[in-house]
């Protein structure tokens, strides 16, 4: 489980900054271990606050960004939009992310989640506060706002995300079907 993460975590730097970066984080660990390490070992929370380091960015907006990102992995992307036929349909349903990251990761543990509704916003209650999965779920939130093609303000009050929705519908969202996209072609060897 815990190479899985550090691969995804690797994986996001490596989109979103250039190996470059990846390049940096991996030569510093090996400093500060004192040998070398294949890639993908030393990319757990501690490479992502090196990374912030590097980048001047805050690490709760590392943590956001790496949300933003997951929703753009495919299967992430069809796992999350099959939870609601529309953004706020999705947003009510996030009580049900835990258990549905365990039937894909048993290992992996999610925080459980209230939801509370009223007119058109929406607060994420983490029952079980954990700042570093808060920020996550403020990056997977406002990226699947996008795929559905959503206005909202997402905003972070004490153990609880507010998402405020202006217009469900700004923009066209990207398309979703439940047969997924079909594969045209022949995989070779």
């Amino acid at each position: 489980m815990k190479s899985l993460i550090n691969r995804a975590i690797e994986e996001f730097l490596r989109a979103t900054y250039g190996e470059d970066l990846v390049q940096s984080v991996a030569d510093e660990e090996a400093v500060a271990v004192g040998r070398l390490a294949p890639l993908g070992a030393g990319f757990g929370t501690a490479a992502l606050e090196r990374a912030a380091f590097r980048l001047t960015k805050p690490l709760p907006e590392m943590f956001e960004d790496l949300g933003g990102w997951m929703t753009r992995i495919e299967p992430v992307r069809r796992l999350l939009r099959f939870s609601g036929r529309d953004f706020k349909d999705f947003l009510l349903r996030l009580e049900e992310l835990p258990g549905r990251a365990h039937l894909v990761l048993p290992e992996l543990e999610v925080p459980r989640l209230q939801v509370e509704a009223e007119d058109q916003s929406v607060w994420l209650v983490m029952l079980e506060p954990d700042q570093v999965w808060q920020h996550l779920l403020v990056g997977l939130i406002r990226g699947m706002a996008d795929d559905y093609g959503a206005l909202c303000l997402i905003s972070v009050e004490g153990l609880s995300i507010r998402i405020d929705i202006w217009d469900e519908q700004f923009f066209e969202g990207r398309i979703f079907s439940l047969q997924g996209a079909q594969m045209t072609g022949a995989v070779s060897s």
